[in-house]
């Protein structure tokens, strides 16, 4: 009796002392945020481009503002998904629906935006990677009906600012980014660059630790 009262003490210990390494680290990087909802019913328009911008399905975003004709949605999730990142889209004589968007950032961040479109215009895709270096063309593949690829240079343009230009829009429009690198780290903190390792490292001891405490009570 004494020896399963000792182990539960010293679980309850070990979990509280994990909580408390783990919650200032994941509770750092949050903050309170104001969500903006939208419908399809919504129309982001941008009256100085003549173009419009909405989504085939519900979304919300942390913000939405409209800047030198492109509108920026900070923590963008579609149909109650995880957090897809921001993203930054522009429409020039042209009115686009997006109708899905996924974001990963297993390996770096890889993407799909899918649109369709209604006009002969000019769409800018910004996937809001914040890599430290910029993109390589061979990381992108844009796609038009009848599943074509284009070549860069042909119907669109990657800018040193990772921002995709599409000249070659028909009827229906897909983005995709491939990525394969490890975020860059290196200006963060010891303990955020090797956060995963340091609360691996300190459970593991305090579970070494437990089994030996309860193994020698045990034994008395």
């Amino acid at each position: 009796m004494i020896a399963t009262n000792s182990k539960l003490f010293l679980t309850g210990l070990a979990m509280v002392i994990v909580l408390v390494l783990v919650c200032p680290y994941v509770f750092s990087s949050t903050q309170a945020q104001t969500i903006t909802t939208f419908t399809p019913a919504d129309k982001f328009v941008i009256p100085e481009l003549n173009g419009i911008i909405s989504f085939a399905v519900n979304g919300s975003c942390s913000d939405v503002t409209l800047e030198n004709g492109t509108w920026t949605f900070k923590d963008l999730r579609l149909n109650n998904s995880q957090p897809l990142g921001d993203l930054k889209v522009s429409t020039e004589n042209s009115n686009i629906t997006i109708s899905s968007y996924r974001a990963y950032n297993l390996f770096g961040r890889s993407a799909l935006l899918r649109y369709t479109v209604e006009g002969q215009g000019k769409q800018t895709i910004n996937l809001g990677l914040n890599s430290s270096r910029p993109s390589s063309v061979s990381e992108w593949s844009v796609i038009v009906p009848n599943s074509v690829f284009l070549a860069e240079g042909e119907g669109w343009n990657l800018l040193p600012d990772d921002t995709v230009v599409i000249t070659a829009a028909t009827s229906s429009v897909t983005v995709v980014h491939y990525g394969f690198s490890f975020p860059d780290e290196s200006n963060l903190p010891f303990y955020q660059q090797h956060s995963v390792a340091i609360i691996t490292a300190v459970v593991l001891a305090i579970t070494v630790t437990i089994a030996i405490i309860i193994r020698v009570k045990m034994r008395k």
